[in-house]
C-alpha cells in the first residue's frame, strides 16, 4: 500500500521523500516520511513536538536546484494527524528506481510566517518583509531549514534528518530587588523603538533590509508580581516572552542605540530602551511613592539598553531594583504618572529615585541569553 508523506512531530524533523515518476511503480513506493530527531525549548509561541500541527515542504533535485515533481506548483503542506504524523493531501513519492541514488534537496517553514516567499529554485530561497505582530499573545516561533539532503537508497525508510532553527530572537524580562525600604509591584513590560520588518534570505541565513524601527512592544497583565530578592519573568506568564526580529542598529552593526537620557531626555532620537509597569510605595505604611497618588495607581518606570540580538538566541534581561527605580518613561509614562507642576510625579525622563537600574544579560542556547539590568 502506498504511503502518503508524513511527519512525527516534532521542533527538529527528520524528512524522507518520495514523488511519482514515469518510470515507477507507484504501488511498491513509499511516500516521503518524517520522523522526529530532537524537541525545542517551550513558550507559549514556541514551536515543539506537542504544539507544530503544519509545515510547509519544497523539495530540489540536489544536482540541477530544480523543484523535484510534486513541488514544482509550490510548497506542499502537510498536516498533524491523531497519531502525531503529517499527511499531505496528494502523495509525493521518491523517484524511481532508475534514480534512487539522485539525491533531493529539502526545505520546509512552520507555517506561521508572516511576509511574502520566493521560492525560484533551491539556491534562491527567500522571505520578504516578514513582520512582527505588534499584539504580543499573537507573536509566532518561525522556523526553518533548508538544504538537507537525501536518496531513495538511503533514506526511504529510516528518514532524512531535519534540524528546523529559530529565526527570530526571544527575549524576556525579569526582575528583583532588596530593598526592604520600597515594595515593587509589576504589571507589564514595554520594549520601545526596535526594527519590526525584515527581509529573511533562508540559504545565506541572514536578515536585511530591517525597517518600521520605532515598534513599541507591550505585555500588560491585571494581577502584579511583587518582586523579592530572586529574579523572576515579570512577563505575562512563564514562558511567555517575546519574539522579535534580530536588530539591525546603527550602520548595520546590529547593536541597537540606547536612549540618551543624560542629552535627550524625551528621546527625539527614539533610542531603545526598557520599561516597567509598577507600583512603588512605602513598605512600613504603604503609603505612595511612584506614582505620588492614588489607590492602585500604576506608571511606566524605563532603563536604557542597547540591543544585539542573534537569530535563535533567547535573551533574559534582569532589572535590579534594589538601589533604583530607573526614569519615568520619556513618551507614554500612563495615565496615573501626574507629573510636576500639576501633579506630584517627575517628569518624562527624569529620575524616579535614587541610582539608575542595573542590569545583566545572560544568553543561552534556545540559546537563551541573560542580562542584568540595574535600575
Amino acid at each position: 500500500m502506498n504511503k502518503m508523506i508524513y511527519l512525527c512531530a516534532a521542533a527538529a524533523l527528520t524528512l524522507a521523500s518520495c514523488s511519482n515518476d514515469e518510470t515507477v511503480e507507484v504501488a511498491q513506493q513509499k511516500g516521503i516520511s518524517f520522523r522526529a530527531v530532537t524537541g525545542l525549548n517551550t513558550r507559549a509561541s514556541e514551536v515543539t513536538t506537542a504544539n507544530l500541527s503544519e509545515i510547509q515542504v519544497t523539495a530540489f533535485w540536489d544536482a540541477n536546484n530544480n523543484k523535484y515533481d510534486g513541488f514544482t506548483n509550490g510548497e506542499v503542506l502537510y498536516k498533524k494527524d491523531g497519531n502525531g504524523d503529517f499527511n499531505s493531501a496528494i502523495p509525493v513519492y521518491w523517484p524511481g528506481k532508475d534514480q534512487e541514488n539522485e539525491k533531493l534537496s529539502f526545505t520546509a517553514f512552520s507555517n506561521n510566517w508572516t511576509g511574502n516567499k520566493t521560492i525560484t529554485d533551491k539556491n534562491t530561497i527567500s522571505v520578504g518583509s516578514v513582520e512582527i505582530n505588534t499584539d504580543v499573545d499573537q507573536q509566532a516561533d518561525m522556523v526553518y531549514v533548508t538544504g538537507a539532503t537525501g536518496t531513495k537508497v538511503a533514506n526511504e525508510t529510516a528518514g532524512v534528518p531535519l534540524v528546523l532553527g529559530h529565526a527570530l530572537s526571544q527575549i524576556q524580562i525579569s526582575a528583583k530587588s532588596d530593598n526592604t525600604v520600597y515594595t515593587y509591584q509589576v504589571k507589564g513590560i514595554r520594549i520601545s523603538n526596535v526594527d519590526g520588518e525584515a527581509d529573511f534570505d533562508v540559504v545565506t541565513d541572514k536578515w536585511s533590509n530591517n525597517g518600521a524601527n520605532d515598534q513599541v512592544y507591550n505585555v500588560t497583565y491585571d494581577n502584579a508580581i511583587t518582586l523579592n530578592g530572586t529574579a523572576q519573568t515579570i512577563m505575562k506568564a512563564e514562558g511567555n516572552n517575546l519574539m522579535l526580529l534580530p536588530q539591525a542598529g546603527v550602520d548595520g552593526t546590529g547593536t541597537t542605540t540606547a536612549w540618551d537620557v543624560e542629552n535627550d531626555q524625551t528621546n527625539t532620537q527614539k533610542g531603545t530602551y526598557i520599561s516597567v509597569l509598577l507600583r512603588i510605595t512605602k513598605t512600613a505604611d504603604n503609603s505612595n511613592v511612584f506614582p505620588a497618588e492614588g489607590d492602585d495607581t500604576y506608571g511606566w518606570a524605563a532603563v536604557p539598553a542597547s540591543f544585539t540580538w542573534v537569530k535563535g538566541n533567547k535573551y533574559v534581561y534582569t532589572l535590579d531594583f534594589t538601589n533604583g527605580a530607573g526614569r519615568v518613561d520619556p513618551v507614554t509614562p500612563g495615565p496615573d504618572v501626574k507629573p510636576q507642576p500639576d501633579g506630584k510625579d517627575p517628569k518624562p525622563g527624569d529620575k524616579i529615585l535614587g541610582d539608575p537600574i542595573k542590569f545583566t544579560v545572560t544568553v543561552t542556547p534556545w540559546n537563551p541569553q541573560e542580562n542584568n539590568i540595574g535600575m
